[in-house]
């Protein structure tokens, strides 16, 4: 802003412009004005209606104003700037300057455009044809900046009087968004405030000077680092470089205004000490090292150069180099006072009220005693707290939790007095045979023994009350400051000695003579060479906490796979009594009847074709029309020539898989009828949940994911088996890793048959993918099928709609709006894929009629996108049905088996129209249908790797799935096929075939699948697929599941966790992870609730505009708890109620939906069968087990922690705006944040993106810093935690979906969120803006035991000031705090195994009961936190 330089010369003076007014040339007259000739007039004054774009202005112009008010104020002549901007004009900058009359110096300041904005080129002035006018625009605005608060604006020109206004607008804008900038660019005195910070600058640099000279001055130390003169280094303190960043740095940084504005957190030093124990007690070091290869490599060497970089000691940087994460270990293992300053903690990093400093001296001098120990002053604090300020037992207690997994003491315990008595016996015997040596501090309780004189090295002893049952307080010290031993060398004289002691069970007698003698032999070794930071034997020791629990799980895991695919086979007799009970069933009348109604599909036809394929091909691809009978006939081929020509009644299975539960349900129930047998019996299925076989069945239909798990769990399972894939045309997720994995099962299980299934698929893609493979092609039904496309429709039912109405329709406006139009076939609203429900019911009605005219009783399918559209269609179509004439029926996937059976029902005397999902497009057949309604389109869940977020979208169906559908109408008679979409739309919009889900989903959950198997190379292995997935999806899943704690951050391999979630047939990691989490930490029942809720997709509440303000009301009484664990409230309540009066008068008062809630119970038992199938839970529960596994279930903290865990990278930081104050009676109060003001961020996942390929691939540009860490979004309206203090933009209240304009405007006076850190969410949702769902609020400390990968902020120049989580949030605390955080949960991943590597199928679970001190902490932690 200003600069320093030489006083003006005489020279220069003269040279500067002469003032307005007076022509270029002409010199003054003193005293007498000059007269100007006529032309010279005209000249000037043509020159002030350009700069003033006036002819009548005659008041002084700008620069003549700037001019004046810097002769006033004694500043030098303004100079000006000019710059000519390509060929728009010219722009100029005013430079003021002033002389300094004591120094001569002078300094300079450029008043330049403060609105110019350097992307865009503009700014409040424009570029203007001659330096003269822009000499004048830059007057104003310099004029504006040292004047803005005086009405000089009065005397400028017009156009100048504008620009004014507009910096005047600039100002006040920038006051509320940056008053410090504001300030400081408009400033009434600018100079004094440049001499001022100048000034603050010289006094800064001053004090660091001065520091630095008595730093010089203070006393030196010597450092024992080794007791040869040679060796020891005398030094104040430890000597820090100054910190330079590598060529290779962290990956993220973050400026120091982000950490002034991170959340905080930190422990109490009891706390910190206590965690510190039990990673001590419980880690296993050695499952941290890496393989001795790769310690030399360049990343490797990298890492060492930036450890070093940070002043550690290279012997400690050789040894952490060994392990994973290198700075974790050191900070962990390193003593306080030890790390480099770098590290060390300060002040900020502490919210402990206990102020050291404040303590009374007799206390200080404890702690100051208690420290040569080589802890530091706050754990010195502690321990005197907890011993009651009593020195010698914190002594104790401080020694014995140096190695905290070693006996510290034996029993019986001596009573006090005869430890005084043993204590003055001891130190008398000490005292006769080393009287120089040995000196009493306190009688009764601490004496010195001198080790090595020359070094002022002692041994410091204090007794215990139960001495010598308990250990003694020891300290091996300089006590001197001359000379200092190092704490790191303390520490391992002190964890070597206390080896010694328990190895030589020493404790129960006399100590110190012995402690003495073992110091005289090894201390100076000890101090020579110190050894590692952790000890050969400690590692060993370390080992031992992971042995027995591995091998635990290997055989428990081989447990549950033996059970779990275990077939039993039939013995003799039974074999003899099936082949008894086919041979009399084949003969009934009734099995021939329906053998006759068998004969006449189209597939009867292809019978032995099929079954030599099947034979003579080890892969088959079946094609079939719709209506040719594939799915229910040739599963019977199979087995018919199985049990006639083999004669087996046994050794082979026959699995079919189904996309969807309706039609693996409807095709064995299906084929259980032509066969003749019970459902279960032969033919049977199982579903996620039900498992409806016996040991007699041949034929199982299944889901497609049912057989993922099997073969993730064992392969084995298809022995002898004729594996049929229906429906692979669908190309789900599920599918394709089942055609990827047979492929590679191929020839590695004995009798194993591949038959793939499908209406319509390109024969090639298979043909290519399969060696082999045999082909055969079913043809369909020869009915015929009419087709009518809306052109032909809008005609024939002769639908018109009225002219205000037709807006919608067309996208212009009529003049006449009481007419009627007829839209056309080709209108914008047709165009865009809307449905007009009136167009839909009048062609329902015209088929009826046409159907009734011609006698046919046949039913309709009318194809809808999704349950809403649905819904509403029914509820029309029922209205309009004054005569009673037909049956609605909805189907689609989320009505219950029941409910979904009822479409296969005739009606009699009825029409029964299905208004249906494409559910009923290939998974089901109903048998009556004539007539189809498709309007195209369908909804399906897309994917978009850029931000990670996945919807529900709208969309044209493909070609072939019209084909589908058309098909339904023509399965037993003639048929006709309405489609509302236009013949041109079809031809030319409409995709050949649907995309693949594989590339349209999130694929989290596949690549956990495939990872379950033992692939390591999972992108490898499903690159070998029909259609392998984009490489950056596979990337996301990967990095996602890092992120998530399913995969290993170092080696990519499965977490305890994520083997755990991959045995769990869910529908995603975020449901998995919040099962096994609620089982963990005793929140079992509501945790299954709450995946239950979630399963359905949506609240439980009635889809009604009227009582969506009441139910609201209903959960704002919990809004502390969020939306979900609100809505789990309420229907926790609903659970405790058991006669059905009850229930049903509970729903209506709290506005539930019987559907919904029926659904949420339904799912809710499969989770519990599921739990209980892998044994996470008992089967047979018991009161105490029951207890134990919902021994939280009233913690709020717990359960918000639990969804945390499930819901991560799901979370959005709460900031808060700058504080505001209100006068009271009492003095000034800080108001609550109005909600409006509060912001919240999100993770921005093209940042995330941009960070790993940074990280794969070193040689792309460093663009990661044009992309902000994180993204801002909005708490959806219709959450319970949404306040808003004023009504939102229209365009806002017409793109939010599912929210009406009185619930938007209505304000919600509560500001729950602004109590948490952060808020985790369920769901997002982008409409005008990015919106959040289903918020539950959260604690910082949550967030850190259940987030994402933690690294250390190393890019800072003086010191570390904290952690980042996840590579995009920033958290101020003390890094060795980050090191516990990191540890603990590394110690949560094993108390799951732990917990849950033993299944329990037969009754009470022992683990379960069993309680886990890691637990209970991690428990402690949540609710302090």
């Amino acid at each position: 802003m200003g600069k320093k330089g030489k006083a003006p010369s005489k020279d220069s003076a003269k040279s500067s412009p002469a003032p307005e007014g007076l022509p270029s040339g002409k010199k003054k007259t003193k005293g007498k004005r000059e007269e100007l000739s006529e032309d010279e007039k005209s000249k000037r004054q043509a020159n002030r209606a350009k700069v003033t774009s006036s002819s009548s202005w005659t008041g002084k112009l700008p620069h003549t104003l700037l001019h004046e008010m810097c002769q006033r104020r004694k500043w030098n002549k303004v100079d000006y700037d000019m710059k000519k901007i390509g060929d728009k004009g010219m722009l100029a900058i005013a430079i003021l300057s002033y002389t300094d009359p004591k120094t001569k110096e002078v300094l300079t300041i450029r008043m330049f455009d403060p609105t110019y904005n350097k992307i865009s080129g503009e700014g409040a002035m424009a570029p203007q044809e001659t330096t003269m006018e822009a000499r004048h625009l830059a007057a104003t605005v310099a004029l504006y900046r040292i004047s803005y608060n005086t009405n000089l604006h009065m005397m400028l020109p017009p156009n100048h009087k504008n620009l004014w206004y507009d910096l005047d607008d600039f100002r006040k804008s920038l006051m509320i968004e940056n008053p410090h900038k504001a300030k400081k660019l408009f400033d009434v005195d600018p100079f004094k405030t440049l001499v001022e910070e100048q000034k603050q600058l010289q006094q800064k640099a001053k004090n660091a000077e001065a520091k630095d000279r008595q730093a010089e001055k203070q006393q030196t130390a010597t450092v024992l680092t080794s007791l040869d003169l040679k060796h020891r280094k005398p030094e104040t303190k430890r000597k820090e470089k100054t910190i330079k960043k590598p060529e290779h740095t962290s990956k993220v940084s973050f400026p120091r205004r982000a950490w002034e504005h991170a959340a905080f957190v930190d422990f109490e030093e009891s706390l910190r000490q206590n965690i510190e124990s039990s990673i001590r007690l419980h880690i296993n070091w050695s499952s941290k090292m890496i393989n001795a290869k790769d310690i030399k490599s360049p990343e490797r060497n990298v890492l060492k150069q930036k450890l070093l970089s940070l002043n550690f000691r290279p012997p400690h940087v050789e040894e952490a180099l060994q392990y994973k994460d290198p700075l974790s270990f050191l900070l962990f293992h390193l003593p306080e006072d030890d790390l480099p300053a770098y590290f060390h903690k300060r002040k900020e990093d502490s919210k402990n009220i206990l102020e050291i400093s404040a303590l009374p001296l007799e206390i200080r001098n404890k702690i100051d005693r208690l420290t040569e120990s080589g802890i530091s002053r706050e754990e010195a604090a502690c321990a005197l707290e907890n011993c009651c300020m009593d020195e010698a037992e914190a002594a104790g207690k401080l020694t014995a939790a140096i190695v905290p997994h070693l006996v510290n003491a034996v029993e019986p315990f001596t009573s006090e007095r005869e430890s005084l008595e043993i204590w003055d016996q001891e130190l008398e015997s000490l005292e006769s045979m080393y009287p120089e040596e040995v000196q009493s501090l306190k009688a009764g309780s601490c004496y010195t023994i001198d080790i090595i004189k020359e070094f002022k090295i002692k041994l410091k002893v204090y007794r215990t009350k139960n001495y010598p049952s308990t250990l003694p307080g020891i300290i091996v010290s300089t006590f001197e400051r001359n000379y200092r031993l190092p704490n790191y060398i303390k520490q391992k004289v002190l964890q070597n000695l206390l080896q010694y002691i328990t190895d030589s069970h020493l404790l129960g007698d006399m100590l110190v003579f012995n402690i003495y003698l073992w110091l005289q032999d090894h201390l100076k070794e000890i101090i020579e060479n110190p050894g590692p930071l952790l000890s050969e034997r400690e590692l060993l020791a370390s080992m031992k906490n992971d042995e027995k629990a591995t091998s635990n799980w290997s055989t428990s895991n081989d447990n549950r796979s033996r059970r779990k695919n275990h077939t039993s086979n039939l013995s003799a007799q039974e074999l003899a009594s099936l082949k008894k009970e086919y041979s009399e069933r084949v003969i009934t009348s009734q099995y021939k009847t329906m053998l006759e109604a068998r004969k006449r599909l189209p597939a009867w036809k292809k019978q032995d074709v099929i079954v030599d394929l099947v034979k003579s091909h080890d892969v088959t691809l079946i094609t079939g029309e719709t209506g040719s009978g594939k799915s229910t006939q040739v599963v019977q081929f199979l087995l018919d020539t199985l049990q006639r020509e083999n004669d087996d009644f046994g050794k082979t299975k026959i699995i079919c898989t189904q996309p969807r539960r309706i039609s693996a349900i409807g095709l064995a129930e299906r084929v259980s009828d032509e066969r003749c047998v019970t459902c279960g019996n032969e033919v049977g299925y199982v579903i996620r949940g039900v498992n409806k076989t016996s040991s007699q069945t041949r034929i199982r239909f299944m889901t497609t994911g049912v057989l993922v798990r099997i073969l993730q769990t064992d392969s084995s399972f298809l022995k002898n088996s004729i594996l049929l894939i229906d429906e692979v045309h669908e190309r789900s997720v599920d599918t394709d890793l089942i055609v990827v994995l047979l492929k590679n099962l191929m020839g590695k299980i004995q009798g194993l048959k591949i038959v793939l299934m499908s209406a319509t698929v390109n024969v090639d893609v298979f043909k290519n993918f399969f060696n082999g493979l045999g082909t055969c092609h079913i043809e369909g039904r020869t009915f015929p099928i009419k087709d009518y496309f809306l052109d032909d429709i809008l005609e024939i039912v002769d639908f018109k709609i009225r002219a205000d109405k037709f807006r919608n329709y067309s996208g212009y406006d009529i003049d006449d709006k009481n007419e009627y139009i007829r839209p056309g076939a080709d209108s914008k609203f047709f165009r865009t894929g809307q449905i007009n429900y009136d167009l839909v019911c009048d062609v329902v009605n015209h088929v009826d009629q046409e159907l009734e005219m011609k006698g046919n009783n046949g039913s309709v399918i009318v194809f809808l996108p999704g349950v809403a559209e649905i819904n509403r269609c029914c509820s029309m179509l029922k209205e309009k049905d004054d005569l009673n004439r037909m049956v609605v029926l909805p189907l689609h996937s989320a009505l219950t088996p029941e409910d979904q059976k009822r479409v296969f029902r005739t009606y009699s005397s009825k029409r029964k129209v299905v208004v249906s999902t494409n559910i009923a497009e290939t998974s089901i057949t109903i048998s009556d249908c004539v007539a189809t309604i498709d309007t195209g389109r369908a909804k399906t869940m897309l994917y978009n790797a850029n931000d990670n977020t996945t919807r529900l979208a709208e969309s044209f169906i493909s070609k072939a799935e019209v084909s589908q559908r058309r098909g339904r109408a023509g399965r037993v008679r003639e048929g006709v096929s309405y489609k509302l979409f236009s013949k041109r739309l079809y031809q030319e919009d409409m995709i050949a075939m649907p995309i693949p889900e594989i590339k349209r989903v999130p694929l989290e959950s596949l690549y956990i699948s495939v990872k379950s198997m033992g692939i390591r190379d999972v992108n490898k292995f499903l690159a070998t697929g029909l259609d392998p997935p984009p490489m950056k999806s596979l990337e996301r899943a990967s990095g996602m599941l890092a992120t998530i704690g399913l995969l290993n951050e170092y080696d990519n391999s499965l977490t305890e966790l994520g083997r755990f979630i991959s045995l769990m047939p869910v529908m995603d990691s975020k449901h998995g992870k919040l099962l096994i989490y609620s089982i963990i930490f005793g929140v079992t029942d509501v945790g299954i609730l709450l995946a239950s809720i979630l399963s359905i997709g949506t609240m439980p509440f009635l889809n009604d505009v009227k009582v969506r303000d009441k139910v609201k009301a209903l959960l704002q009484k919990f809004e502390f708890r969020g939306d979900l664990l609100a809505v789990t409230e309420i229907l926790q309540q609903y659970l405790q109620l058991e006669d059905t009066s009850s229930k049903n008068k509970f729903l209506k008062e709290h506005y539930l939906s019987y559907n919904k809630v029926k659904d949420i119970m339904s799912t809710r038992t499969q989770f519990y069968s599921i739990l209980k199938d892998v044994g996470f839970i008992p089967i047979k529960s018991q009161a105490e087990t029951t207890r134990h596994l919902n021994r939280n279930s009233n913690n709020v903290a717990i359960l918000k922690a639990v969804l945390t865990g499930a819901f991560y990278p799901h979370v959005a930081r709460v900031q808060l705006p700058d504080p505001k104050y209100m006068a009271t009676s009492v003095g000034a109060i800080e108001k609550d944040p109005e909600a409006k003001a509060i912001k919240y961020w999100i993770r921005n996942e093209e940042y995330i993106d941009r960070l790993q390929e940074r990280k794969t691939n070193t040689k792309l540009s460093d663009d990661a810093r044009d992309e902000l860490p994180a993204r801002r979004a909005f708490i959806h309206p219709s959450s319970i935690l949404f306040s808003s203090n004023g009504s939102p933009n229209s365009e806002e209240l017409a793109t939010l979906e599912d929210v009406d304009e009185a619930n938007m405007k209505k304000t919600f006076g509560s500001v729950t969120v602004a109590k948490f850190p952060f808020v985790v969410f369920n769901s997002s949702q982008v409409t005008s803006k990015l919106f959040l769902r289903e918020i539950t609020p959260t604690t910082t400390l949550s967030l850190l035991l259940f987030g994402g990968p933690i690294s250390y902020e190393v890019n800072g120049s003086e010191h570390s000031p904290g952690i980042v989580l996840d590579s995009w949030l920033p958290i101020r605390t003390w890094c060795k705090n980050g090191v516990l955080i990191k540890e603990l949960r590394t110690l949560l991943d094993q108390a799951i195994r732990d917990k849950l590597e033993n299944p329990n199928y037969s009754g009470t679970n022992k683990n379960v009961e069993k309680p886990n001190a890691v637990l209970s902490l991690m428990e402690r932690l949540v609710h302090v936190g």
